[in-house]
This record gives C-alpha cells, structure tokens and sequence, in this order.
C-alpha cells in the first residue's frame, strides 16, 4: 500500500514539473573561420555504436587548422588537418580517405551556437558529434578529477 501511494506522489510529482527547454537550431551560414576559432566539446557517437560514446574536444585555428582529441577507455583518438571553407560550410579530407563536414548552427532563442560535425573514416565508420563552444559546456568529470 505504501509503495502505490509513493507511486502516486511520483507520477503527480513528475507530470508537473515545468517542461525542458527546447532548442530552436536553425542552421546558419559561416562566414569566415574566425567566427568559429576556438574550443569545441561533445559527445562523439560512432555509428555503428559504441557501449558508450566518448567527449571529443574540437579546437579550430583562425587559419583552418584542427585538431581533435578524445580520450577513450581503449586509448586516444585523434587527428588534425586543414579545413576548408566552402558554400558556408566547414570540411577537411584525411589522406587516409576520411572525409568531415561541419554546420554551424543557431538558436533563435538565445545567442547560442552549435557545430554539428559528421565524419566517415577511410574504414567506413562514420561519426557525429553537436559540438558547443568550450564556456557553454561542462566536460565530464573522472572519479580520478579533484
């Protein structure tokens, strides 16, 4: 008897909460890479997946130059290259095969953006990743971080 009262209370509780926020993400226009220099982070999810996806961190140069890096349980992952503005859009091929694009997109809400990256490596795997700028995001904690 307990227990359904405690149920209850969970449901009402949980049903009237205040709904999230949802985000407006229209895609927009990149008009030269400074706009976009700078740290990203997110979740990068490989298809086909992974138990659990990694934090990748993105860092864009105001000449093109990246270099990404995401530190796994089974060792880093990582890479660097040149990107290319073309039609408002980021992308960068490897010599390996791998190719990337990145979009940035806007929240017309707020002043927030988003880069969202898609890749395909030279063995077929292909990622994605929604990257926020570092200040907008909070990394994962280690139970080995102070």
């Amino acid at each position: 008897m307990v227990a359904v009262i405690f149920a209850v209370q969970v449901m009402v509780a949980c049903s009237s909460t205040a709904p999230k926020e949802t985000r407006q993400w229209q895609p927009t226009t990149i008009t030269d890479l400074k706009s976009v220099a700078g740290k990203w982070q997110g979740l990068l999810v490989r298809n086909p997946r992974n138990r659990e996806d990694d934090w990748v961190t993105f860092s864009i140069g105001e000449t093109g130059a990246y270099e990404f890096v995401s530190y796994r349980m089974i060792g880093v992952f990582s890479g660097k290259g040149k990107l290319v503005l073309t039609d408002g859009k980021l992308s960068a091929k490897s010599d390996k095969g791998g190719q990337m694009t990145l979009q940035l997109y806007a929240d017309s809400g707020s002043s927030e953006r988003m880069l969202r990256a898609e890749a395909k490596d030279g063995e077929g795997f292909h990622y994605w990743a929604d990257l926020k700028r570092e200040s907008q995001t909070l990394s994962p904690r280690r139970a080995s971080d102070p």
